[in-house]
């Protein structure tokens, strides 16, 4: 066998308890349900009891904390919509910018040619073919 599996053997290996093993787990047991006033448990509970309250108290902090929480998602979602109204917003005036300048090249256009065929000139296609 390999020595890693020795070590594992011998630490894993059945041990008899001692003999009052089974006294002192059930006096340790006893002691729990009995908490000693010493330093830790009781110091521990008289600064929870400070935060103890009454039960109309506890149920107005739970109703506040739920209100809190809804008006946060409230306002999340009022937000977002605020801010998908300002996107489209913002395409909508990109789409008329275009709009206009496509409607401004066409008048131009059409105002050279009034121009032209004012002045009584040959038409721009006629130049174009001799």
């Amino acid at each position: 066998m390999k020595p890693l599996d020795e070590e594992l053997r011998s630490a894993l290996r059945r041990l008899e308890p001692p003999p009052d093993f089974a006294k002192r787990v059930l006096a340790r047991i006893e002691a729990g349900r009995h908490p000693k006033a010493g330093w830790g448990r009781a110091r521990l509970t008289s600064w929870m009891a400070s935060f103890r309250l009454p039960r109309v108290a506890r149920l107005r902090w739970i109703a506040a904390g739920a209100l809190a929480c809804l008006l946060a998602v409230i306002g999340s979602v009022e937000y977002w919509r605020y801010r998908r109204a300002r996107t489209e917003g913002e395409m909508a005036r990109q789409q008329v910018i275009l709009a206009l300048h496509i409607a401004s090249d066409k008048l131009n256009g059409a105002l050279s040619e009034v121009k032209r065929v004012d002045r009584r000139q040959p038409p721009v296609r006629a130049r174009a073919s001799q």
